[in-house]
């Protein structure tokens, strides 16, 4: 099973949308206004946009299946720093 939250240089992945991504959404759009959804404004305020993307997770046996994911794509380390600080408390 994969880990709930994957964090890579420039990336953030986020394997249970749902339960994690959301709540973070959620919490932009209070602390930035909803116009912080758009792609554009996301990138220029933030320093990141989101991705949604379908991977396939293998288990015993070779067996395969569909995780939906959010991935956040950082510009730059600042932005993933502080945006880790703020809403991942890493």
């Amino acid at each position: 099973m994969s880990s709930p939250i994957t964090i890579k240089k420039n990336l953030i992945i986020f394997h249970n949308p749902a339960r994690d991504w959301t709540p973070i959404r959620q919490q932009l759009v209070k602390d930035f206004g909803q116009s912080i959804v758009l792609t554009y404004t996301m990138r220029k305020r933030l320093g990141f946009s989101t991705r949604y993307h379908i991977a396939w997770i293998t288990i015993e046996d070779g067996v395969r299946y569909p995780e939906e994911q959010i991935h956040l794509d950082f510009y730059n380390e600042q932005a993933q720093s502080w945006f880790q600080l703020k809403y991942l408390n890493v």
